[in-house]
């Protein structure tokens, strides 16, 4: 019995159920470095993306500081969060709750607690249009509810909407994980 153990042979006694088991998690761990992490952007850059701009006096005015992933071209009203989700589903992952949790201590903050906000999803060009135009509408209610029932904000301070794979990053290719994200804007005050 030893000589058969040293040639190779698994013991009797051996967990020969734990090798397939182990090749599953590695491939799983493999496939799951595909996608880098996302980066969480911390509330205060959110809200300096999302505030208004300061008034200018005497025709001084400092550029304000756009964080890493607002739009610049914006005014710094806009913001693309790195919100991911479920392959093909709108179900919020953990990393997106993350997100979601500086995402809703920038609008609770009393910079922001006035303005009213619009959550536009997004898709990769990965599929049809009906069935992108669908999944990003749904992600963005996702979205919307997540924050609604989690920060307590008032349901008419968010507004959801979906634009599906049209309205592409140009840094970036079609059917790139970039795409597939939410964007948050500021919105014309109802008073």
């Amino acid at each position: 019995m030893q000589q058969a153990h040293r040639a190779g042979r698994a013991h009797p006694s051996s967990p020969t159920w734990l090798l397939p088991l182990l090749l599953v998690t590695a491939a799983g761990s493999v496939a799951a470095g595909d996608e880098p992490p996302p980066d969480i952007i911390d509330s205060q850059s959110i809200v300096r993306s999302l505030a208004a701009p300061a008034v200018s006096t005497r025709g001084f005015e400092v550029a304000p500081k756009v964080a890493a992933g607002a739009d610049a071209s914006g005014g710094g009203q806009r913001i693309s969060l790195d919100i991911r989700f479920a392959s093909d589903s709108d179900q919020l992952t953990p990393a997106a709750q993350a997100q979601l949790a500086q995402l809703g201590n920038a609008l609770s903050s009393p910079d922001l607690a006035h303005s009213r906000f619009l959550i536009a999803g997004h898709t990769s060009a990965t599929g049809s249009a009906e069935h992108n135009q669908h999944l990003s509408e749904t992600r963005a209610r996702s979205v919307r509810s997540y924050l609604i029932e989690h920060f307590h904000l008032a349901p008419g301070r968010l507004e959801a909407t979906g634009y599906g794979a049209s309205r592409p990053l140009r840094n970036f290719p079609p059917g790139a994980l970039q795409q597939r994200r939410v964007e948050i804007s500021t919105l014309p005050s109802t008073s």
